[in-house]
Parts: structure tokens; sequence; C-alpha cells
């Protein structure tokens, strides 16, 4: 039966459906951008107002009340832009707490096809939408759309002043589009080399005992230095382009003001208008202006924040792509089936894994034999869903295994890595994965593999707290219960990566018991290893040579045909 894979329109990601539900949010910080711009009108207002009525009129009441009044329209002005600023931090603090668990779902996901640097870029670049929202940056963008009305009154109060303000207007738009082609280029080194020096940083982190044993630590210190020195000259080149341009702007700025109340009051000598428009066209001038001008001076902090947008939601829609197909069931609905399954690595220009076919049914446990670098523990990264196949299918259940994982089916599927790496707290949580369920389950894994005595000998049993990282257990402890996290839940399959490499006589026995035991709960066993004596637990084993399957069968035939050692015959 033929597998089909269809593949619908792709939905919006998460990214902008977070959005969308803040347009009603957006739109509110609107209203009160449009409230606070007209308060701005204000002090222009009552300047004219002053020249016009009260000067002429010399009335103390009229002076009192226009005060009065003009006072609270300043009030009420400063209110809108303290509420906005508000609701822009809220929305910004909903989006992170919306969009959190997916981002770190994005970053597991590109950690686990080895490229580290996207992963921890993806969590910090939600980190930039929220801190642009919260910056001043972002309500300045809703006074842009003001700018033309205040130019546009400008024109109203005489042509020659509109025309001035226009002008000056421009020319900031065009020291605006110079700001972006000059910071665009830096500023894309400085995010590329900045990544390099957190990545390099957390990798000398975790080799710390590597490190400090061999006396590198001016190497590895100098390694990051010199990203994070990169990354300082461009941003500090990105920072320089924009002080000039932005000292060139105030600079015209200055010139227009001077320009503007130049005009004025010629237009009032010239009998052309009254005094107060001197005051009034300089305060309008500036209002056109200065969100502008303020555009370039935040022209970097958006150039941030629309580069996190956009990387964010390109690696939101890769791995949301995986979850698109939908699979038509195989004959074998509890079966896995890898069908000319091939790997490669990101940026390689040679596979890991060419064309593999192998087809397992309950009850199954296959021993992935063959000399290192032959490609076994990425076939079992495959298989357990860790990284997808290049091409090919690798099916449970007529499901793609990886589309599986990520669209929550992760408890049919149980994975021991090599380099096991544990959470801290209790360690029913730990055997658990964290999901805080039924403790029942997890003691029945850890009888499973035979670690429940153990554990109950412990001062606080399941409750026991083993430490961050699992740091107060021993390399066999932290295997076994590695073992049982993989076994909890009784999955469909259970991929173990060299699961005997720390333990002693005793822990082997206890290891094949436990394996014994899940081929009898009908889980397929997927066991990775260089030793032979884990062979007599498994039915089917398959040699791998070069990224390929050189041999697969039951284990008596492929023991006899290519492990069996030739007999020697004595003289």
């Amino acid at each position: 039966m033929t597998t089909i894979s269809i593949k619908p329109p792709r939905p919006p990601t998460q990214l902008v459906v977070a959005l969308r539900a803040c347009a009603g949010a957006f739109g509110l910080v609107f209203l009160y951008s449009c409230g606070y711009n007209l308060f701005l009108l204000a002090p222009s207002i009552y300047l004219l107002q002053i020249y016009d009525r009260v000067m002429s009129s010399r009335s103390v009441d009229t002076l009192v009340m226009l005060t009065m009044i003009i006072a609270i329209a300043v009030v009420v002005g400063s209110t809108l832009d303290i509420v906005r600023r508000a609701a822009l931090s809220r929305i910004g603090s909903w989006l992170d707490h919306r969009l959190r668990p997916m981002v770190l779902t994005a970053s597991f996901e590109y950690a686990a096809r080895a490229d580290t640097g996207a992963a921890t870029e993806c969590y910090r670049d939600l980190a930039a939408l929220r801190q642009f929202l919260d910056s001043p940056a972002s309500s300045l963008f809703f006074d842009v759309p003001w700018a033309p009305i205040f130019l546009l009154l400008l024109f109203l109060v005489h042509p020659l002043l509109g025309t001035i303000g226009l002008l000056s207007a421009l020319a900031l738009l065009l020291f605006a589009f110079m700001t972006e082609l000059a910071t665009r280029e830096p500023l894309a080194h400085a995010n590329l080399a900045l990544s390099r020096s957190y990545l390099r940083f957390a990798t000398a982190l975790k080799n710390i005992e590597v490190i400090r044993a061999m006396g590198m630590q001016d190497g590895a210190a100098l390694i990051v230095y010199r990203d994070a020195e990169m990354a300082r000259r461009a941003q500090d080149i990105a920072m320089h382009r924009t002080e000039i341009i932005l000292g060139f702007s105030k600079s015209i700025r200055t010139l227009a003001q001077i320009f503007m109340m130049g005009s004025a009051t010629w237009l009032v000598l010239a009998n052309s208008g009254s005094p107060g428009i001197i005051f009034v066209a300089s305060l309008l001038l500036g209002r056109g202006l200065a969100p502008i001008e303020g555009a370039i001076g935040a022209w970097r902090s958006f150039m941030f924040a629309r580069n996190a947008f956009h990387r964010l939601n390109r690696m939101l829609i890769t791995v949301a792509s995986d979850c698109d197909a939908r699979m038509v069931p195989l004959p074998e609905p509890n079966g896995l089936l890898l069908d000319n399954v091939s790997y490669f690595k990101p940026f390689a220009d040679r596979p890991i894994l060419t064309d593999i076919t192998l087809r397992l049914t309950p009850g199954d446990c296959i021993a992935l034999i063959g000399p290192s670098g032959s490609g076994k523990s990425t076939l079992g990264r495959v298989i357990a869903g860790v990284v997808p196949a290049t091409s090919g299918y690798a099916l449970l259940g007529g499901v793609d295994i990886s589309a599986l994982r990520l669209c929550g089916g992760t408890r049919h599927v149980g994975y021991l890595p090599q380099d096991i790496e544990l959470f801290g707290g209790a360690i029913k949580d730990v055997i658990g994965r964290l999901d805080g369920g039924d403790p029942g389950k997890a003691i029945d894994a850890a009888k499973l593999v035979g670690l429940h005595e153990a554990i109950m000998r412990l001062p606080q049993g399941y409750e026991t707290d083993i430490g961050e990282g699992g740091n107060l257990l021993l390399r066999a402890q932290r295997q076994q219960l590695g073992l049982a996290r993989a076994a909890y839940g009784n999955p469909s399959l259970i991929v173990l990566d060299d699961p005997n490499s720390s333990l002693d006589y005793d822990g082997e026995r206890m290891l094949f018991t436990a394996i014994e035991r899940m081929k009898s709960r009908g889980m397929i066993v997927v066991v990775i290893t260089h030793r032979m004596g884990i062979l007599p637990v498994t039915n089917k084993i398959a040699i791998m040579r070069n990224g390929t399957v050189a041999a697969f069968g039951d284990s008596e035939r492929i023991y006899e045909t290519y492990l069996q050692p030739p007999s020697r015959t004595g003289t």
C-alpha cells in the first residue's frame, strides 16, 4: 500500500496569528495616539488665541479661562500617551506569554538539527520583539502618520509656510532612507557575529572541564572575544553612521525652524497674518518633523525588531511545515517502516544515510551494529524523530515520526541517547518526562527497567532530588534513569543508543531483562551498540557500513553469516 503525502495550503504561523489577535489592541493604541496628537495642537491654539484675542481684548478672564482649558488638554494628552505606552507594553507581555512555548519548541527543533546558533537566536528574537514594544520607539511609529496632518495645517496657515514644512519633511525622509542603506549591512554582520559569539561561549561552558584541565582558558576566551569584537565593531559602524545622519537631520530641522520663523515674520510684516502665526508655524513644524526625526534615531531599534520578526516567522514556518503532511495509514498500524531514508546534515555535500529501508513489527528488537562513523547513531536519531529524514519516510503506524513528535505524539516514542542529559528535580518528575502526570506511570517504568527497588531504598524514594542535570548521580545511575524515562508511558517505539556503555555485569543483566519485558509488551526496540553481548536479546540485526544497511535479517542468520568468527583448525 503506497504512502501518500498531501500538503494543504500552509496556514499562517502562530506569530502572525498572535499579531492578528492583537489587532483590536493596536487599534486602541492608534486611537490613543490620535487623541494624543490632537491635544498636541493645544499649545499652538493657545499662542494663536493669546495674540488674536487676549492681546487685543486685554481680558484677564479670557486669559485665565483659556489657560485652564489648555492646561486640561495638556494633562489629558499626557495621560493618553501614558496609556498607549502601557498598552503597547501589555501587548508585548501578552505576545511573550502566548508565543514563548512555541518559540521554545522551535528552538529545541533547530538545536536538534545541529543548528544551535539558530536555536539561541530564535529564543532571543522574541525578547527583542517585546523590548521594542516596551520601548518609546514603538509609540513613535504611531505618531509618524500624523506628520502629514501637521504639515497640512501649515498649508492652511499659509502656502509658503506649508512649502517650507514639506521640503523639510522630505529632507528628513531622505535622511531616514540613507540611515536604512547605511546601517543594513553592518547590523546584519553584527547579528551574525553576535550569534556566533553566544554559541561559542555556550560551547565553552559545556566543555569547561576539558578547557580547565588542559589550560585552554585563554584560547577559548580569545575565540569568543574575536566574534564579540567583530559584533561590537559592526555595531559601532552602524551607530557612527546613524549619529552622523542624525546630526545632519538635526541641522536641517534647526534651519527649517529658522526659515519658518523668518518667513512667518515676513508675512506678519507684509500684513499677511497676525503675530501669532510666528509661534504657531514654529510649533506645527516641530510637531510635523519630530516623528520623522525620532524615527531616524530609533531606526536601529526598528531594524533589530523587524529582522527579529522575519527570522522568528521563518523559523516557525520551518517547524510548522514538518507537521503539515497527512499520511495514509499503512497495513501495520503499529509497525515501524523506513522507506528509502536518506539524511544530509545541514550544509553538507555528502549524505550520512543513503536509501535505508527497514520494516519492524511490534515486539521486534533490532540491533544496529557496524564500525564507528557508519551512521548508526544518526539512523537512531531519525528513527526517534530527533531529526527528520531528508528524503524518504520514517513512519510509525503510518505517521511520519518527526511530525508525530512535533504535533504532540511524543508519548509514542522513547529515546536514550549516548550523552544523557537529565533535568533537575524529583525522580518521579524526571522519569515522567516533566509532564506532572500520574506518578503510577513513573513507578511502572522504573519497575520495567529494574530500578524500582533501588529508588525505594533512597530516603525520599521517588521524591528524591537528583540535582541539576543529575549531577548527584553516578553515570551508570543516570543511564538507568534515562532508560526508565524512555520507557515511561509504554511507548510503541524505544531507541537505545549504546545503552550498556556505562553498565557493569549486573547492570547489563538488568538491561537485558528490561529489553525482554519491553518486547513482551509489544514495544519495538532499536538498540545501537558496539557490544556483541546484547545480540541474544534481539531478533533482528542490521549491519551498517558507510551510511547504508549492508545486511539485515533475523539475528541468528545474520550472526552466523556475517558475525561468527571463523573456526580454527589446529595441526
